[in-house]
């Protein structure tokens, strides 16, 4: 069986209405097999635990049996980033990229509670933004006992395996990203067969301007995979 991975990433009460809008145009198409990545404390504006309709809607999500995980602290990159990845792949969103190990624990640790406070469980898997991981942070990682990470090329299950699979991810931040992710969002289904599993990782801000690109990928992919959050990747 082909399988698909579907996160959806940056959900914040900052960007509270596409957070909510995206997820209705995910599950449609999904069911509750959706992977929602949450930032406990986006650009450090305050945890969302002050916000509670937004964590209302997250409880109403994981009975439903969506999967919350972990996606950062604040999502914030180092001032001055000069990591290849903080400059090219993410506009100063590289929160793990250059973090020592005990900076990386100490974000992970306050991530992780405040998860666990809004939700009552915490959380078990663990997205850094834009998938940089500094050494640091990937040994800071073996104090946690998350059941799976993402990393770009990957998910890696711990003791059960790793699992190798590309991700198809759009961008929009500027009009020159939008029109990439445009023309991506066409030849990226049709390489997709080329692989047993796929991973669709979607952004909070791809709306409005990508959502049609979106939904075209989530009919094109879903219509020919099984559709699995990341944790249930492990047994499939």
């Amino acid at each position: 069986m082909r399988n698909l991975f579907v996160s959806l990433h940056d959900v914040t009460p900052a960007m509270e209405d596409r957070s909510r809008r995206m997820t209705d145009i995910i599950m449609k198409r999904t069911g509750s097999h959706l992977t929602l990545l949450v930032v406990p404390d986006f650009h450090s504006g305050g945890s969302i635990s002050g916000f509670p309709g937004f964590c209302s809607w997250l409880r109403e999500m994981q009975t439903a049996g969506v999967e919350i995980a972990l996606h950062g602290l604040t999502h914030s990159g180092t001032p001055g980033e000069r990591s290849p990845g903080g400059r090219f792949l993410t506009d100063g969103e590289g929160e793990f990229a250059s973090l020592g190990k005990s900076a990386a624990e100490e974000k992970i640790t306050r991530g992780v509670n405040i998860l666990c406070d809004v939700l009552g469980r915490e959380p078990e898997g663990f997205t850094a933004p834009a998938w940089l991981y500094s050494r640091g942070t990937r040994d800071a990682l073996k104090c946690f006992q998350f059941k799976w990470v993402e990393y770009r090329s990957c998910l890696d299950y711990g003791d059960l395996g790793i699992k190798r699979c590309p991700v198809v991810v759009y961008a929009s931040r500027t009009p020159w990203k939008r029109l990439c992710s445009r023309i991506w969002s066409v030849v990226s289904p049709g390489v997709a067969p080329l692989f047993s599993s796929v991973r669709l990782g979607l952004h909070v801000r791809d709306l409005p301007e990508l959502q049609r690109q979106v939904e075209y990928s989530l009919d094109v992919l879903t219509g020919k995979r099984k559709t699995l959050t990341c944790g249930e990747g492990a047994a499939n």
